[in-house]
This record gives structure tokens, C-alpha cells and sequence, in this order.
């Protein structure tokens, strides 16, 4: 919990911390952090007609959601740690895994505190202030993953830009389908 909460405020500290622990827990806490992802991520976007179900068939669904996180984690770390590798990166895939792991901790506060701020009670907020939420949780997340990577990788800034261009591509990508509709 001190590592994680170190990364979101100072994350060169965040990251020394993260460099320290064992493998074996570091891959733990990323499984646990992806697995509580999706749980952020499946109650967020959770439809309310799905309530008619029972409650088998919504844990499982849950459980579902969970494991695709983990396993989406294990595979896009996989690809930074491949184009890392390719550039002469120095990280192991653990590292990477547990960067990445680390950098959607943004993202899952962003997530919850739009969920908060969608309640009927604080129903004041506008769209554009969940909409700021969600892009600056993102923004602290890519600064996270373009630090970490730089550390451990030991290489500058364009060969991180070359790392996480599969990312800035979706990313813009997005972006550029949000602007259009």
C-alpha cells in the first residue's frame, strides 16, 4: 500500500519502493491491482436491467471481468516488455508487469471518483467535470508508466515514446472518435 500510494504522489520515490520488493509480491499486488480493475470497471459500467439475474450469474460475470483484466495486463505488459526488449531495455517482464500494474491505480481512483459524483445526491456535477476526472487519471497514469519505464528500461524519452506507442496510438485513437461523434 506504501508503494502504491508513494507512485501517485511521488512517483520517483514510488518507484525506488517498487524496485526493492521481491518478484513473487510484486506479481501478486499487480494481479490483485488488475483484478480490482475490473471489479471498478464491471460496477461502473454494471446495467441496471442485468439485476434481474441471480446472483451466480452476476458473480460470474464479476469473476469473468476480473480474470479478462489480469489476463489483458499479462498480455499488454508482455508487448511493452517485447518492444523494450527489442530496443535494448533493461526490465525483466515482472518489472513491467508491476508498472503497469501500478500505473492504472490512477485510473481505478479516477473511475471510482466518477462513480461517486454519479450519485443522484451529487447530481450539481456536470459530465465535463467527470470527463476531466477521467482524462487527468489517465494523464497521471501515462506519466507513472513513462517514468517507470525510463527507470527501468534505462534508456531517455524517445525510446519511451517508441515503447508505449501501441498505447499513445489507442489513445489517440480515442480520443479522435470521442471529438468526431
Amino acid at each position: 500500500m506504501k508503494s502504491i500510494l508513494y507512485t501517485l504522489f511521488r512517483t520517483r520515490k514510488g518507484l525506488e519502493l517498487l524496485d526493492d520488493e521481491f518478484e513473487d509480491d510484486l506479481r501478486r499486488k499487480s494481479a490483485l491491482i488488475f483484478a480490482f480493475y475490473g471489479m471498478v470497471q464491471f460496477l461502473f459500467y454494471f446495467d441496471k436491467s442485468q439485476e434481474a439475474n441471480t446472483f451466480i450469474i452476476n458473480l460470474l460475470q464479476l469473476c469473468i471481468c476480473m480474470l479478462f483484466c489480469v489476463l489483458l495486463g499479462l498480455t499488454y505488459a508482455f508487448i511493452l516488455f517485447k518492444i523494450a526488449q527489442w530496443i535494448d531495455g533493461k526490465a525483466n517482464y515482472i518489472e513491467i508487469f508491476s508498472l503497469l500494474a501500478y500505473a492504472f491505480t490512477p485510473l481505478i481512483i479516477g473511475h471510482i471518483l466518477v462513480a461517486f459524483l454519479q450519485h443522484p445526491n451529487l447530481s450539481m456535477y456536470e459530465f465535463n467535470t467527470q470527463i476531466a476526472i477521467i482524462y487527468l487519471s489517465r494523464f497521471v497514469a501515462l506519466k507513472i508508466l513513462i517514468q517507470g519505464l525510463m527507470k527501468f528500461n534505462q534508456y531517455g524519452f524517445k525510446k519511451v515514446l517508441i515503447n508505449i506507442s501501441p498505447l499513445l496510438m489507442f489513445l489517440i485513437g480515442s480520443l479522435a472518435i470521442k471529438v468526431l461523434q
